[in-house]
């Protein structure tokens, strides 16, 4: 208790709590209490005297009020010798009102009777009782209020006045303080350790608040490397395909050239005869449109190739079957060529808000996935069947092969970050994660899987308009 009050240093959340509840305390003390003092002993103690203690109260008040108001301006800047400054003054208020109550008691025993000074002591009591919990906040301020009212009432029942009844009043005074200070220290002790108590969780909060900014910032890194990652070997894949996709309409356009070189070199026409060279003009016309043509779906195959990397600045509304025709123009001619049969059932074609070329990507990728599995496990027969429906409010994008399926064991790691049921120079093990979160994260849907009876079933799960 005694090492507090050699220190002189409060935190401000103290103070703040102190100045809340000290002004109403302050104008009890000052004004409201003085009065009643007034009105009772006005016929017993001369009117100067009184007229002059509750000018002086009245004063008191003013003053304590200002500096009040200033150390609660104060109190924001961060400047501690300027709060410790006013602080002490706002101690030197307390210890005036406090005194000047205390000195209140030598008219009071000069003039007025014992039952009037016992009124004024059940006032000097009420007062102490009150600045244990208004003056809790700072210790200094509650031992200068309780030592300098009790010290001179004390003495001045000892020595003023004259009755035994005053000397037991001034005992009981006495052996109010040893009680009256620890009790006032334990109650300071609480409040101060409630605060820096809620400091230490503040700060901890703030810490813990830190933490989890640092981990989803490197969480995204993380998830934006994977995306990388997963983007490179789609991009792999699409060199591949785009190889195959160009090996027909490229055979097609050099046949058509060295169709045309033949014809020249052979003679087979004679550009001197008019009808021969309509016959020319007619060919030369026929194989201009296959070239054409060709050329054509070369550039489509580039556009649609160049579209699937074009990451989507916002989700835009689209028929739920355009990004499963998107991802079929890419892959359709790869997998004929491979003998497998891609089947289609679109029961319903909602417009709905997407990621258009995210969701391309993710059932592009199934799709691939399908393919590679066929591939390996040398399915005769393999077929892929995609579906759309309405169910409960929701729309379902299903794609299902017979491929067999994936071990019961391994189906819940497939959507895990590098877990690959592919061979390791085949697989990244990224495809499937990226899927799930451009699906649940980016599309606010679902994307389950589930083996069937030969097979494996996916299934993309959207909810109506939804823009988030």
């Amino acid at each position: 208790m005694l090492n507090n009050l050699k220190t002189f240093h409060y935190h401000k959340e103290l103070i703040s709590s102190m100045l809340k509840m000290t002004m109403l305390a302050s104008t009890t003390v000052n004004i409201i209490a003085p009065l009643f003092y007034y009105f009772v002993f006005k016929d017993m103690i001369p009117k100067p005297i009184l007229f002059t203690w509750l000018i002086f109260m009245f004063s008191i008040f003013i003053y304590r009020r200002n500096i009040h108001n200033r150390l609660k301006t104060i109190l924001s800047l961060d400047n501690q010798n300027l709060i410790d400054k006013f602080l002490k003054l706002y101690l030197l208020t307390i210890f005036l009102s406090a005194f000047s109550w205390g000195l209140a008691s030598i008219p009071a025993l000069l003039y007025a009777d014992e039952s009037h000074v016992f009124i004024y002591i059940t006032i000097i009591l009420g007062m102490l009782t009150g600045s244990m919990s208004t003056l809790s906040g700072m210790f200094h301020g509650l031992v200068l209020f309780i030592l300098s009212i009790t010290i001179p009432v004390i003495l001045a029942l000892i020595f003023i006045g004259d009755s035994q009844v005053y000397y037991y009043a001034a005992i009981l005074l006495s052996i109010y303080l040893p009680i009256a200070l620890p009790s006032a220290f334990r109650v300071f002790s609480s409040l101060k350790e409630a605060i820096y108590q809620k400091e230490k969780i503040k700060k901890l909060n703030e810490s813990l608040e830190l933490k989890v900014q640092k981990a989803v910032q490197e969480s995204k890194q993380n998830e934006k490397i994977l995306q990388d990652q997963s983007r490179l070997a789609q991009m792999g894949e699409m060199i591949s395909m785009i190889a195959h996709q160009w090996r027909q309409p490229l055979g097609a356009i050099s046949s058509a050239v060295m169709g045309i070189q033949i014809k020249l070199e052979s003679g087979h026409f004679d550009f001197k005869k008019e009808d021969d060279r309509d016959k020319f003009l007619m060919f030369m016309d026929k194989k201009h449109k296959n070239i054409s043509e060709y050329v054509q779906f070369l550039s489509t195959t580039i556009d649609d190739f160049r579209n699937f990397f074009k990451p989507d600045k916002e989700k835009e509304m689209v028929s739920l079957t355009i990004p499963i025709e998107r991802a079929l123009q890419i892959v359709q001619t790869s997998m004929s060529a491979k003998g497998i049969a891609i089947n289609t059932d679109y029961s319903v074609n909602k417009k709905l808000y997407l990621y258009q070329n995210e969701m391309m990507q993710v059932i592009l990728n199934i799709l691939k996935n399908s393919e590679d599995n066929f591939i390996e496990k040398q399915i005769s027969n393999p077929q892929i069947n995609i579906s759309t429906k309405k169910d409960k409010g929701c729309y379902i994008i299903t794609i299902l092969d017979n491929g067999g399926g994936i071990p019961e064991d391994i189906l819940p790691n497939i959507f895990d970050p590098y877990f690959s049921t592919k061979s390791e120079k085949n697989g990244t093990g990224l495809g499937l994660y990226m899927s799930k979160i451009m699906v649940e994260e980016h599309n606010n849907a679902i994307l389950s899987v589930k083996n069937i009876d030969n097979g494996i079933c996916f299934e993309i799960i959207l909810k109506e308009n939804s823009r988030v």
